[in-house]
């Protein structure tokens, strides 16, 4: 029942975001060329963090490790490509939606934009994602804090993970009936979600190359570990960067771009050689 429930939630966001979306002022081959070519406009960085260490990777990978136990490791891999395109989607349908209204502080005030600039089907698009996207969250939240709890204290009494999932979803009910917004607190935990992306990317690089945890049928192709360190660097990039803005900031201090440059192919080199150590082992 729950998971037809999400199936549906997320197909009714996903239609009315992207409904609001074709609504947006870019053209196909502006959109085309935005995926390829990234860039952040000034001051983003941190959304930008946030908006992938919190988007793609913690349910993704998290829940994924958890319920792997009772699937194969092909279906697994599977579905986690689903699900990552599919969440890529619904960010893209979010973030094109924000930018038919604009600027603005709080959702009536975007609904009343949308419902003037589009019509009066735009506010009631907007409010059935946020309805799905908030109710969809409301399960998922608890519902991956309960599995990451049981994992990490290596419990199997299944009130434990009840409990967990009960004080996550009374925490997040406390703060939606007593009206307090606690952004800041939201965006901070995000930010240092993001900050946590690249070692938690390093380990997964490391747990995928050696041949103890898995099995030579299921090990990637040499060239693949170049992908791998891509992602690795770009993660490492904006959070060294983003730390060096803060200290600049903190301090008084001019920031150097060069020395997150420098730390960033240090690292890189650093993961490259363990990695070219690791398949040597595995040969």
């Amino acid at each position: 029942l729950i998971s037809n429930l999400m199936i549906v939630l997320v197909l009714t966001m996903a239609i009315a975001f992207a409904a609001l979306a074709l609504k947006s002022n870019f053209t196909f081959p502006e959109l085309i060329k935005a995926s390829v070519i990234p860039g952040l406009p000034n001051g983003s960085e941190w959304i930008a963090l946030a908006l992938v260490g919190t988007t793609i990777v913690p349910y993704n990978i998290f829940m994924g490790s958890a319920i792997s136990k009772g699937s194969t490791i092909s279906l697994m891999r599977i579905g986690l490509v689903i699900s990552v395109i599919i969440g890529g989607l619904i960010t893209t349908f979010i973030l094109l939606a924000g930018t038919v209204a604009g600027s603005f502080t709080f959702f009536p005030a975007l609904a009343e934009t949308l419902q003037t600039d589009i019509g009066s089907w735009a506010a009631w698009a907007l409010g059935i994602g946020l309805f799905a996207a908030g109710f969809s969250s409301a399960i998922t939240s608890p519902y991956a804090a309960s599995l990451i709890a049981s994992t990490v204290l290596r419990s199997q009494n299944k009130n434990h993970t009840r409990l967990v999932w009960i004080i996550v979803l009374l925490t997040g009910f406390g703060f939606g009936i007593s009206g307090v917004k606690p952004i800041p607190v939201i965006l901070a935990v995000q930010a240092l979600n993001g900050f946590v992306l690249p070692l938690l990317t390093y380990f997964l690089i490391r747990m995928v190359n050696d041949a103890n945890l898995m099995k030579p049928e299921f090990q990637h192709a040499t060239w693949y570990n170049g992908v791998l360190l891509l992602i690795f660097g770009t993660t490492a990039l904006i959070g060294i960067n983003n730390i060096n803005k803060a200290i600049s900031d903190a301090f008084k201090v001019t920031s150097h771009f060069e020395i997150v440059v420098v730390l960033t192919i240090a690292l890189l080199v650093v993961v490259a050689v363990q990695l070219f150590r690791l398949r040597r082992k595995a040969i």
